[in-house]
């Protein structure tokens, strides 16, 4: 889709929306297939004696899932065809699982899973359907992944307020929590309450602060980050998405060096 400043990724159909039958006949994509751990192989060589080497299990369950059938389709399975939205999630997800045990056994330092399952107002669908649906099956991933490379670290990826679950995460085994979208949920409140058990990483406001602030505003920002979540370690500094293609230059300029001052705390 585009838009004034330039091209934005959307979803133009949906494989699986309508006739619930044709489940029987999809395929995942193979996640076993060699050829799509190349690039990660090569950055291995590259920089794997200095850097963190993450493998990419994203889009794992609910968001997969909803993508084939549609969301409110799918959102209607949950509530009236549990058996159905069951089955499609059990089949979705063995890719993101083939994908971890690949990863980890390719040696990454963190595996990547991540479903929005939620808004700036709050979970998208109920904690307690979340916990009938998708607690187990994230169980599975996340002990399947520490089976394959028990020091692997487990990373998760929800966009807006998911501190309903936050709990359940963490008595998954979850080790870092992203993004900490600051518009729908207060880094500060989350480092106090999980910074002795979860690694934060995100927080930056992409949707205000870095669009719309001055560069001055933009290291205020960043330098509280630092100072408050920041304080003890465990906190990736990061903006709560990628940074979109209105935001100035001069405020990108003002993160990086903001973010690169050694005065951390």
């Amino acid at each position: 889709m585009r838009n004034t400043f330039g091209v934005f990724t959307e979803i133009a159909e949906h494989p699986l929306a309508g006739d619930p039958a044709k489940l029987g006949t999809f395929t995942i994509p193979d996640p076993l297939a060699d050829a799509q751990y190349d690039t990660f192989r090569k950055m291995k060589t590259l920089y794997g004696r200095e850097k963190w080497l993450i493998g990419s299990s994203q889009i794992s369950i609910f968001e997969a899932a909803w993508y084939l059938r549609g969301l409110e389709q799918f959102m209607m399975d949950l509530a009236l065809e549990p058996d159905y939205a069951g089955a499609l999630m059990d089949k979705v997800m063995q890719f993101p699982l083939g994908a971890a045990r690949q990863h980890a056994a390719l040696g990454a330092d963190m595996i990547w899973f991540g479903d929005d399952i939620s808004g700036q107002q709050g979970m998208t669908l109920s904690p307690t359907m979340w916990r009938a649906f998708l607690k187990p099956r994230y169980a599975a991933l996340f002990a399947a992944t520490k089976q394959a490379k028990p020091d692997v670290k487990i990373a998760y990826h929800s966009c807006g307020n998911c501190a309903a679950i936050l709990d359940d995460l963490v008595e998954l085994g979850l080790d870092v929590l992203n993004p900490l979208q600051p518009l729908a949920i207060n880094p500060f409140e989350i480092k106090k309450r999980y910074g002795q058990r979860l690694a934060l990483f995100g927080g930056l406001c992409v949707q205000h602060v870095m669009p719309y602030g001055t560069p001055e505003e933009v290291r205020a920002a960043v330098h509280r980050l630092k100072t408050e979540c920041g304080t003890g370690g465990g906190y990736i500094l990061a903006p709560a998405h990628h940074i979109q293609a209105d935001t100035p230059l001069a405020n990108i300029r003002a993160f990086y060096e903001e973010g690169l001052r050694t005065n951390w705390n």
